[in-house]
Order: structure tokens, then C-alpha cells, then sequence
């Protein structure tokens, strides 16, 4: 790489004789080139924070010596510059130099040694394969159909064995003693009266039931539709007494606590009588719909 040392970078390689330390001269060759320390972490696909820490001499925040040497020499890779100075000012390890400048294209991973940690010897461990047969047992468990265990356990029913004995001599039935007592039943059940039956609610007689059950103090609301019309009324308890679209010719007699809260879409098609007198939806309405409340 002595070829490509420019004769700008000669003054700056010197001053490893001066005794400054690689850092500081690497990080010297970089700023003169104007390279960003983020765009050379992105080129050598490494942390940034790696980088930083090689141009502080922090050599403890780095995996080993190793490490600090590779990418030193890749940072000199990429600045175009003799790595043999720089790699002079870092400490030599006894391993071998990694290559972190495999290419722009490859992604570089650290080497923890954490991914070694499995062996056959942790398996052959009565901690470890333990564990695993208790994994197995609870899966085998988990996946067993339902009740399964229940039908096992449960003993199976048997059919009840039945002994037949025979009659020599049944005795006989005396119809004359059967037919009486069968005629006096039915006498008897034509004398009973049958309860009369309770007529069943008609829509006629609803208005009648809902004057019944109406609290006191409710006043009579009727809702006389024309045209189809959708209307709702709210008493004051804030039970909804209606609620929900009328044909033409539907009327609905109605009684609650006042005030009474009604919405009517279509006031042209909608006549209400409070107490028997008409309410003027006209006078309180807009664009056709009214809301008001009665009392």
C-alpha cells in the first residue's frame, strides 16, 4: 500500500515518531480528507461508536487488541493510506489480524464468542436434558385431546343384568272389576267445569294495558301518522316510550311522566293530540323535522 501514500499524508504519518498515538492520527488523516467519521462507519459497515472509541485510544471499549489492529488497518484501507505506522502506535495481540474490509457490500458482525456456547458436553448435563423431558411432558400434555384423561379414568358402565323368572300360574285380570271403576272416571271428569282462559292482549286493548301500568302523573300523548314518519318520545325518567318508524294510518296511544321529549321526521305526516288537544308541529319545526318537549 506504499504505492498509493500520497505525498500530502507524508507529514501526517511522521508525526508517529513524534509520539502521537494512533488515534489521534488516524483521526487526523480524516478530518483531512473531510470524511465524515459516519460516513466511514456506513463504508466499513461497523458502529460508529467503534470507530470513535479507536480514535480516543479507548482500546477497553473494544472486543481485544485484535480488533483495534483490523480496523485501524481498515480505516487505512479506505483513507488510501500506509497502515504501517498507525498499526506501529497499537498494541500487538498474540491472535491473528481479523479482516473487518471484506468488501462494501458484506455487513460486518462483532465475534463475542457467545455463539459457542453449546456443546454436546451442556447436553449430556441431567440439568439440561431434565428440563428438555419436561418441556416434552408439558407439550404432550398441552396437546392431548380434551377429556381424554377423564374417559380413562372413569370406569365404564355395564348393563344391569336381568333375571327372568317365570310364572307357573300369572294371575288372571277381573274385567268386571276394571270397567266400573273406568266409567265412574269419566262421569267425573265430565262433571269438572273447565277454567275460563284469560283473553289474550290484541293490539286494540294495547292502549288500555299502557293506561294501566302508567305511573302516576303521566299524562296521555296520541301519535296519529298520515305518511311515513319516524317519531320518538322520552318521558321523564328517560324511558323511551317509542322509537322507531310509522306507516300511514298507525296511531299510538301513549302515556308518561311529563316533560315528554319527542322527535318527529316528518312533520307534515305526523299528527300528535297531548291530553286530546292537537300540538302545532308546524310552528316548532325545520325542514320538516321537529324536537320539543310537552308537558
Amino acid at each position: 500500500m506504499s504505492s498509493d501514500l500520497s505525498e500530502a499524508d507524508q507529514p501526517l504519518l511522521a508525526k508517529a515518531a513524534t509520539g502521537s498515538s494512533a488515534g489521534a492520527l488516524l483521526r487526523e488523516l480524516r478530518s483531512k480528507q473531510g470524511l465524515h467519521i459516519g460516513a466511514m462507519a456506513a463504508m466499513l459497515k461497523v458502529p460508529q461508536a467503534k470507530l470513535e472509541a479507536l480514535e480516543a485510544d479507548r482500546w477497553q471499549d473494544l472486543p481485544d487488541v485484535t480488533f483495534a489492529r483490523a480496523l485501524a488497518k481498515a480505516m487505512c484501507g479506505v483513507l488510501k493510506v500506509d497502515a504501517t505506522a498507525v498499526l506501529a502506535l497499537l498494541p500487538r495481540g498474540n491472535e491473528s489480524e481479523l479482516m473487518v474490509s471484506r468488501g462494501l457490500n458484506q455487513a460486518y458482525r462483532e465475534h463475542d464468542g457467545r455463539a459457542e456456547g453449546l456443546s454436546l458436553a451442556m447436553l449430556q448435563r441431567p440439568l439440561v436434558w431434565g428440563s428438555l423431558l419436561l418441556l416434552l411432558a408439558a407439550a404432550a400434555v398441552y396437546l392431548m385431546p380434551a377429556g381424554w384423561v377423564e374417559r380413562l379414568s372413569q370406569p365404564q358402565p355395564t348393563a344391569p343384568e336381568v333375571i327372568a323368572t317365570p310364572q307357573a300360574n300369572p294371575p288372571a285380570l277381573e274385567p268386571t272389576l276394571i270397567e266400573p271403576a273406568v266409567a265412574a272416571s269419566a262421569v267425573a271428569l265430565e262433571a269438572v267445569p273447565l277454567p275460563l282462559t284469560s283473553p289474550v292482549p290484541t293490539a286494540a286493548s294495547a292502549p288500555m294495558l299502557a293506561a294501566v301500568v302508567a305511573p302516576a302523573g303521566s299524562v296521555p300523548l296520541v301519535v296519529r301518522i298520515t305518511a311515513e314518519s319516524w317519531v320518538e318520545v322520552v318521558d321523564a325518567r328517560g324511558q323511551v316510550l317509542l322509537s322507531r318508524t310509522l306507516r300511514a294510518g298507525e296511531e299510538q296511544s301513549l302515556a308518561g311522566l311529563p316533560p315528554l321529549k319527542v322527535k318527529v321526521g316528518n312533520v307534515a305526516g305526523t299528527e300528535l293530540l297531548l291530553r286530546g288537544s292537537k300540538v302545532d308541529l308546524a310552528g316548532q319545526s325545520q325542514n320538516n323535522v321537529a324536537r320539543l318537549d310537552l308537558n
